[in-house]
């Protein structure tokens, strides 16, 4: 029972240890001017998103 519990622990301080890089990263970016604008950012989302679906396909 301790292992099943350690193990869920390990995985999610993994979890949080890879969204604060992410939040990091971002803002970083902020920090350094390279946030697009809001419609650009959407844009690049439906592209990003587009070329994984068709990638699975």
């Amino acid at each position: 029972m301790d292992t099943a519990l350690t193990n869920s622990k390990k995985d999610i301080s993994q979890k949080d240890k890879y969204l604060m890089r992410v939040l990091d990263r971002g803002i970083d970016d902020m920090e350094a001017g390279k946030e697009l604008p809001l419609d650009e950012a959407f844009q690049k989302i439906r592209e990003l998103r587009d070329n994984r679906r068709s990638a699975r396909a």
